[in-house]
């Protein structure tokens, strides 16, 4: 007989509930799109004309900015124009209203004496717009300056612009005017008058520099210094040379003798000058003349005595 367990006799059957059946999903049932009206159509289409106008617009303004940029480098010519065309005024205004204003000039290599004509060549005053006028102009106004030989011409952005100048050599100072009423000017190497510069200033600051005179002095001056400075024995004792019949030169010494050099030859003739001042110091010998004119001969004429007639 089976045996039934008494825990389990009184224990009710447990009833499981019925499984629910399944729901299938719901699927979602898509919204038909409203139909975009004409205004918007027409927005649309407005925008997509603008993005290639946008792009042209801005290749554009940076081609013009590095245009302007390369324009501020330091010009190798002269340019025409010394103020903005009307065409880039604009560009240049509106620069200006965004900063680029000239609020400094620079002038280097310049001494104090001609900083004020320079800064009236230059022409470019403090306010005025960065990019509205011409590097090559202002360059070829500087150099314009008698005292000035190159200059170089620099815009730095957004408000500098920088002069570099290198000044022209005094090279001699030449007598011009009659001799009733002299005057006296700075030339250069190539005998080119050096204007508005002190000829007895640059003498106080350069005591080697000669006096010369005569028609055709500047022009043959080049000349004549690289045979002195060939023999300096005698270079030394040189204060004055003047050209005489646009041919040949007379040397005047420190102690006033005059020395007649030949129209040829000069060279040969200032040699053996040098080897007589070696030799017997002929130059610092109370002379009025030594006379090298004749080939081979030398002509020695001492200051006449006391009483005696030149």
């Amino acid at each position: 007989m089976p045996r039934v367990s008494a825990a389990g006799a009184d224990r009710p059957a447990i009833s499981r509930p019925a499984a629910k059946p399944s729901r299938a999903r719901a699927k979602k049932i898509a919204v038909p799109q409203d139909r975009l009206t004409t205004r918007k159509l027409f927005w649309r289409r407005v925008k997509r004309s603008l993005k290639p106008g946008l792009w042209i617009f801005g290749i554009g303004s940076v081609v013009i900015i590095a245009s302007e940029l390369v324009r501020s480098l330091p010009a190798a010519a002269p340019a025409p124009v010394v103020r903005a065309t009307h065409s880039s005024f604009g560009l240049a205004q509106l620069a200006a209203d965004f900063g680029l204003r000239i609020n400094n000039v620079e002038i280097l290599g310049a001494p104090a004496a001609d900083m004020p004509a320079i800064s009236q060549a230059i022409g470019v005053q403090n306010g005025e717009p960065s990019l509205g006028f011409s590097l090559g102009a202002v360059r070829q106004r500087v150099e314009a300056v008698g005292a000035v030989q190159t200059a170089t011409v620099e815009r730095q952005l957004p408000g500098t612009l920088i002069v570099n100048v290198t000044e022209r050599n005094a090279f001699a100072i030449y007598q011009t005017g009659a001799a009733a009423n002299p005057q006296f000017v700075l030339i250069d190497k190539s005998g080119n008058i050096i204007a508005n510069q002190d000829a007895a200033a640059a003498k106080r600051r350069e005591p080697w520099l000669l006096l010369l005179s005569g028609p055709g002095a500047p022009q043959t001056a080049a000349t004549l210094m690289a045979e002195l400075q060939a023999q300096p024995a005698l270079f030394s004792h040189v204060a004055a040379a003047e050209r005489v019949d646009q041919l040949r030169w007379n040397l005047i010494l420190k102690n006033q003798t005059v020395v007649k050099l030949p129209a040829q030859g000069e060279t040969d003739a200032m040699a053996q000058l040098a080897s007589l001042q070696a030799s017997m110091q002929l130059l610092d010998r109370p002379v009025e003349v030594i006379d090298l004119r004749l080939d081979g001969r030398l002509v020695v004429r001492p200051y006449p005595a006391a009483g005696e007639k030149s």
